[in-house]
């Protein structure tokens, strides 16, 4: 059969080699999908009561992800060899996202930060309306998922420890601290191993939660 192209940046065309590598990605796919469409609400958030949990911000909450996090401490903390980090943001969204990769690993791994800014509310109830709102695409996209093939040995549900709040779902972590959300995944790359060895989920799911904190320590 012939492969794919390993120069291909979209992570799903390095795992349609195998049944269960493409029900992998197919339901990450969903998940991602669900996350996003969930964020893109959260401006539009009714209040429905309660007060903020965090002090309103001010100044420019904006950050840059991949100047956050270069490619050199991420991998120190997770023991990869990245060499190249790509970027698509415009400097005008709430969003930065950073992605970390090699040409012989070009799905490598992501990181994205979402915030919420001080002229996205007009009071404390509004407020912590979108602050809620901005996890509610991952635990949606875990309710989403219950049914579906689970990676064996992989971490499903809330974690706690890790920012304000934080949850995991089929190897994608999503927490919150403030008014700052991330979003971190390292894509596998050997989808037979993922699926057969209980300790492969296990120990992308750490790497991802050392990588989080680090993250939110910063923010």
């Amino acid at each position: 059969m012939q492969q794919p192209d390993d120069s291909s940046l979209a992570p799903a065309r390095r795992f349609t080699h195998s049944t269960s590598g493409a029900i992998l990605v197919t339901v990450m796919a969903i998940v991602v999908a669900v996350a996003f469409v969930a964020c893109g609400k959260a401006g539009g958030a009714v209040a429905q009561g309660g007060k903020s949990a965090n002090a309103p911000r001010t100044g420019d909450p904006r950050v840059v992800a991949c100047t956050l996090m270069p490619k050199e401490e991420m991998n120190a903390l997770t023991g990869a060899s990245y060499t190249t980090t790509e970027s698509n943001d415009d400097g005008h969204s709430s969003q930065s996202n950073c992605h970390y990769f090699t040409a012989s690993d070009p799905a490598g791994m992501s990181l994205n930060i979402d915030w919420v800014s001080p002229s996205d509310y007009s009071d404390p109830v509004e407020h912590a309306a979108l602050q809620k709102a901005a996890m509610g695409g991952a635990k949606l996209g875990g309710k989403l998922t219950a049914g579906m093939p689970t990676i064996p040995g992989a971490e499903t549900g809330p974690i706690d420890g890790i920012g304000d709040e934080a949850t995991i779902n089929m190897m994608m972590l999503t927490a919150r601290k403030g008014d700052y959300t991330i979003t971190v995944q390292i894509i596998p790359t050997d989808m037979m191993t993922l699926m057969t060895d209980t300790t492969a989920a296990r120990g992308f799911v750490e790497k991802e939660k050392v990588v989080a904190r680090k993250v939110l320590a910063k923010l």
